[in-house]
């Protein structure tokens, strides 16, 4: 598994801090520090999320809702 596989995954599983399932949810990227959240049954159903590097590691700064 690739370095950005193994964020990607990371980002996924750490959206259950935000009360999220990460099996519910999709991360597609939309800049650099930008992703947007979309849920898997209900597409309109959109959060966006910005990151944070900590030690060379991305974590979620904040996630804010887009559309319902």
């Amino acid at each position: 598994m690739t370095q950005q596989q193994n964020n990607l995954l990371k980002l996924q599983t750490d959206l259950s801090q935000f009360g999220l399932n990460p099996t519910e949810w999709t991360l597609e990227k939309v800049q650099a520090l930008t992703y947007l959240i979309r849920n898997k049954l209900d597409k309109s159903f959109a959060l966006s999320g910005t990151l944070q590097f900590k030690n060379r590691t991305p974590a979620w700064k904040s996630i804010a809702l887009v559309a319902l």
